[in-house]
């Protein structure tokens, strides 16, 4: 138990990927009448929106903020009872949630929210403490999403539409971290492998992926006012047309990365893949502005798609690192991101009406293979100690 709770990945990634297995089956077959939909929060999309924004990314985002905290500061990893009881709040929450029942909804709230906030004040001390203002987005960020959660349910309790907005607004901030995050370890870690690689190889150096700059500044700029412009419900044309801005500035950026030459690695195209996936829903969102196409296609290409894609990613790749494990792929793993990038496609895909049903069984199936095939590799390293040998690569 100590050391399951010795830093935050262990516990809450693990905890996102059981639900992951969990929650989605549980969705389907609600959705195609086999099962009882959870009543608590209304209408069953919203269950099931809140449960896979605020819930599976919920857990998904505290594990990765908790655990590169320490990084960030050179602090010690927040462990022990604050994230015991941060693991206990988000799981009670979620098994409220899930009940096919009223009579608990203010506990589930509670619970909910109290993980947010916790998740926020352990953050905030630990950046704050050391005056770490590169960071400070960051908190910002974890902010607004405790606020849009608390705003969605009073939207919930008062049956006000504008709760789908406060859903939405949850999406978006999560896209603009992984916008964020993506934009500092993507290049750098694909920059990391290619120099070892033309080092084996004793090839001749060539350009490297660019770090932050200039471009990732204005292009990160321009998905934010996207964002703001589909939460106002500001007028089609402009929102398309910065849409259709926004996602070129994007494909743009991921071509600098050069992720092509990463392609021997999954830890490494893996990260390409998921941030790909950026673009392309924002794209999907700029047509169905014109309404050209659902826009259903688009917020599933940034959830099953960006999200998901790049939880695993991170995930994968955090827990190897700070368990002092070589940073170097595994059948299982190469798999499963393999299964969760057809159950992207198979999910769009489903938005488009015709044979909906099966592809939304194809993409369910080959999620949770997916997530099985990363518990089946993952569960003991994020439940075993920290392997101490020689040659282990060093954090990431």
């Amino acid at each position: 138990m100590t050391v399951f709770f010795s830093y935050a990945f262990r516990p809450l990634f693990l905890l996102a990927v059981v639900y992951a297995i969990v929650v989605v089956p549980l969705w389907v077959g609600a959705w195609l009448g086999y099962l009882p939909f959870p009543a608590m929060l209304g209408a069953p999309s919203v269950w099931h929106a809140h449960e896979m924004i605020f819930g599976f990314a919920g857990a998904a985002v505290g594990g990765f903020a908790l655990t590169a905290v320490a990084t960030w500061t050179n602090r010690p990893p927040v462990s022990g009872a604050p994230l015991l009881v941060l693991s206990a709040l988000w799981l009670i929450s979620r098994i409220l949630f899930s009940l096919p029942s009223m009579s608990l909804l203010a506990p589930a709230i509670i619970a909910d929210l109290g993980y947010g906030l916790l998740l926020f004040a352990l953050m905030s001390r630990e950046v704050i403490t050391v005056r770490n203002e590169r960071n400070y987005k960051v908190l910002l960020i974890l902010g607004l999403l405790v606020t849009s959660n608390a705003f969605f349910f009073v939207g919930v309790t008062r049956s006000a539409g504008w709760s789908i907005t406060a859903l939405h607004s949850g999406l978006w901030l999560i896209v603009i971290l992984i916008n964020l995050i993506g934009g500092r370890i993507i290049p750098a870690f694909t920059r990391n492998w290619l120099k070892r690689r033309l080092e084996d190889q004793e090839r001749q150096p060539m350009p490297l992926p660019p770090m932050f700059g200039r471009f990732d500044l204005v292009s990160s700029g321009f998905m934010v006012a996207f964002a703001f412009f589909e939460l106002a419900d500001a007028p089609a044309r402009w929102t398309a047309l910065l849409g259709l801005l926004t996602s070129v500035l994007l494909f743009i950026r991921l071509a600098r990365w050069q992720g092509v030459r990463g392609g021997a690695e999954p830890l490494v195209w893996v990260l390409h893949v998921a941030f790909l996936w950026l673009p392309v829903g924002i794209l999907l969102l700029t047509f169905a502005e014109v309404d050209l196409i659902p826009q259903t296609a688009g917020i599933h290409a940034l959830t099953a798609g960006a999200v998901t894609t790049m939880i695993l990613a991170v995930a994968s790749r955090a827990a190897l690192g700070h368990t002092g494990r070589p940073l170097e792929s595994h059948p299982l793993l190469t798999a499963a991101y393999v299964l969760i990038t057809i159950a992207a496609i198979c999910r769009v895909a489903a938005t488009f009406g015709p044979a909906a049903r099966a592809l939304l069984a194809a993409s369910a199936s080959a999620w949770c293979l997916g997530f099985i095939c990363f518990a089946w590799r993952y569960a003991p390293i994020l439940t075993q100690p920290r392997v101490q040998r020689q040659g282990s690569l060093p954090t990431a």
